[in-house]
């Protein structure tokens, strides 16, 4: 790498051409669009619509990587990028007509997606495309017809990716790019031979799958496994130095982002584009096959090289284990302390937990998290998909059913409302699944994954499972509303009945303010060491598991699992949820993830991990929970005690934003100033600045508890 003539300057270059490239994609204007995919997409699809699915899967794949134009600029170092432009009036036109050549996943209908999964990198960079390709030729020997079909096509979708990655070989030659000319060239038909060769296989493929094809959130996954060979051996010959291999790294981790846009979801991310608002996890540490610790020498580099990069994405995600190495622990909480974009899973408990839901030790051991906290094994899952509902709402439900019952009959009520919830909820997956996903063909996504050759059929079919998360939202909110009805209507001191509590709520809680203030200072809250509280909490978490379990029993395909994870979507749900007996008022946000009601008195943050740590995470590989620091008097031991302490006991996973309520408010007044600001939001970083103002004071009501 040292010695390529366009960067002999050795890592200063690198570090130059990623401060430039970082800074361009932080002043993208939002209005870019892929126009160019989207006239190729449109045109392709018209005329290969007649053929079956996976030849037109093939053809239309096919003409995209033919046609793309593969942009090069004599800076770049990892290739991938394609045209991105301001639309005219005219264009402006067009994407008010067609939509879904901008905002939709593949294109419904015509062109199969995937999102919210994890490729089998390991076997890419192993095989390499021919490789792969090789593979598929061997299997049709023993595929029946249909799947003679698919393989045909998935060999055709490999070699439509290896002729993309040779056009952008010569269009590095033409830039005058030789060095990134001959890693192209390489690697568009043998397996990557060096570090940095690995990473440009990777960037192309990625590009491919999340702009062209176009899909969210493609995880990089286990990269200090499955580059750690490829790294071991160039510092061994000399090709590579530690420093550059992390500014290679960094690099490659902006390049995932190309057209995601700087926003973070949803609501405040204006890109046009079909993989807009995707979230990133690079997952490092862990177990081993062998049962052992799984951390390394590149875990440390990848950490230093999100550092390096100072984006709001990709997230690492940690999977902590007891004995992960002193310096990686160090480094850990050094990045959490300085905001950079770092999240920990407990890995014996999510080991545990997929375990619980059927999937064997011997595979779920490389497991990587994905977007929306959907952790996936590759070469076992297909993809996955998140749905939240709103544990409030179902309460407030159950209230509405009897007028005198006893405490015990509400939670019996309440149970009923969860069961009849996800029981619609698994008619809508065996609907999606018989309509959509059964004859689905997501071609290039499914030749990635080994599952798919050696069983001659797409990803969703051949997979051994495939999930959704089914979280529990508002679970604070819930677990105090309970508390409220517990001591008001159904205690030794109970003084309302149910039809009087319902009018207090009906009311808004308008002329009970005095009622309020006791309900939220003076009676149990979850989040304290209060042991009402936590007894309560423990007991509505495993009625959510039980009753998610139950309704996926008999599930082959797009199982039921249980989660605790709110996403961003209790600020939405909050705005449609009438009040509540906690004392929260309509519309206002309902709990997040698994921690405390914003506004709870006297939490600490011990307190609050002994809280979460108590709910039935053993049962749940996915989930998420938030908890926000002041950095005043915060050290990387203090971290790092508090982690071990609230793992220990059992927590699945904590994300932690070090932030004080008075920087949060100077950016509210000045954004300009603070516009790199990151905080960590459900699961992800953001910059603060962009979040949408509901968001904004969602984030900054964590303080004024």
């Amino acid at each position: 790498m040292t010695s390529t003539p366009e960067h002999s300057g050795g890592r200063a270059d690198l570090y130059a051409s990623l401060e430039r490239l970082r800074q361009r994609r932080l002043n993208e204007d939002e209005r870019l669009v892929c126009m160019e995919r989207a006239r190729l997409l449109e045109a392709s699809c018209r005329q290969h619509t007649h053929l079956p699915r996976p030849r037109r899967q093939a053809a239309i794949l096919r003409d995209l990587c033919e046609q793309t134009t593969p942009l090069v600029d004599p800076e770049d170092v990892l290739l991938g990028r394609v045209p991105q432009t301001l639309p005219n009036a005219d264009e402006e036109a067009f994407i008010a007509a067609h939509p879904e050549l901008f905002v939709d996943p593949g294109l419904p209908g015509c062109l199969d997606s995937l999102s919210i999964f994890v490729p089998d990198w390991g076997w890419l960079l192993t095989a390499g495309l021919s490789g792969l390709a090789g593979e598929a030729r061997e299997a049709l020997a023993d595929a029946d017809e249909a799947g003679r079909e698919f393989l045909t096509a998935a060999v055709e979708a490999i070699e439509a990716l290896s002729t993309l990655v040779r056009r952008y070989a010569a269009a590095a030659r033409d830039a005058g790019l030789p060095s990134a000319a001959a890693r192209c060239d390489r690697v568009a038909s043998e397996p990557p031979a060096t570090f940095a060769e690995a990473l440009q296989l990777l960037q192309i493929t990625h590009t491919a799958l999340s702009v062209l094809i176009g899909g969210r959130d493609v995880t990089p996954g286990r990269m200090d496994q499955y580059l750690l060979p490829l790294y071991r051996r160039d510092l061994a010959e000399g090709r590579l130095d530690r420093e550059e291999a992390m500014a290679l790294l960094a690099l490659f981790m902006l390049g995932l982002t190309q057209a995601a846009g700087n926003g973070t979801d949803f609501d405040d991310n204006l890109r046009r584009s079909p993989c807009r608002y995707s979230h990133f996890y690079v997952t490092i540490g862990g177990t081993a096959e062998d049962g052992g610790p799984a951390g390394n020498e590149l875990s440390l580099v990848i950490l230093d090289a999100v550092d390096l990069l100072d984006y709001k994405e990709p997230t690492v995600l940690v999977r902590y284990r007891a004995d992960l190495a002193p310096q990686l622990k160090q480094r850990v909480a050094e990045l959490i302390i300085a905001r950079r974009p770092v999240t920990l899973y407990n890995d014996p408990v999510v080991l545990r937990g997929l375990e619980r839901q059927g999937v064997p030790g011997h595979v779920a051991w490389d497991y990587a998290h994905s977007a929306c906290h959907n952790v996936l094994v590759p070469g076992h899952d297909a993809a996955s998909g998140p749905g939240f509902h709103n544990l409030p709402a179902m309460l407030l439900q159950a209230l509405e059913r009897e007028d005198d019952a006893s405490f015990d009959r509400l939670m019996e009520l309440f149970a009923e409302e969860m069961r009849s919830a996800l029981r619609a909820a698994r008619r809508a997956a065996e609907w999606r699944w018989e309509h959509e996903l059964r004859e689905a063909c997501p071609l290039l996504q499914s030749a990635l994954m080994r599952h798919s050759i050696r069983r001659a059929r797409p990803c969703w079919l051949s997979a051994d499972q495939s999930h959704y998360n089914h979280s529990a939202m508002g679970l604070a909110t819930t677990v105090d509303s309970l508390i409220a009805i517990r001591e008001l209507v159904c205690g030794p001191r109970a003084e309302m009945s149910l039809a009087d509590l319902r009018g207090v709520l009906a009311a808004d809680w308008a002329g009970h303010e005095e009622l309020r203030r006791r309900v939220r200072t003076q009676l149990p809250r979850y989040g304290r060491d209060d042991l009402p509280a936590v007894e309560l909490a423990r007991r509505v978490g495993e009625m959510w598991v039980e009753e998610v379990e139950r309704a996926s029993e008999g599930m082959a395909r797009l199982r039921m699992w249980p989660a605790f994870y709110s996403h961003m979507v209790h600020a939405r749900e909050g705005r449609a949820t009438p009040a509540t007996p906690d004392g929260r008022r309509c519309g206002d946000p309902l709990s997040e993830n698994q921690s405390p009601s914003m506004g709870t008195l006297n939490c600490s943050p011990t307190s609050v991990l002994r809280a979460m740590a108590d709910l039935p995470v053993d049962h749940t590989p996915s989930g998420a929970s938030t908890l926000t620091l002041s950095p005043r008097d915060l050290s990387p031991e203090r971290l790092l005690g508090m982690l071990e302490t609230y793992f220990g006991l059992g927590g699945l996973h904590l994300h932690l934003t070090v932030a004080d309520p008075e920087t949060l408010r100077a950016a509210l007044r000045e954004p300009d100033r603070y516009a790199d600001l990151m905080v960590r939001v459900a699961g992800f970083s953001a910059y603060f600045t962009r979040l949408e103002p509901y968001v904004q004071q969602d984030v900054l009501n964590r303080y004024l508890a």
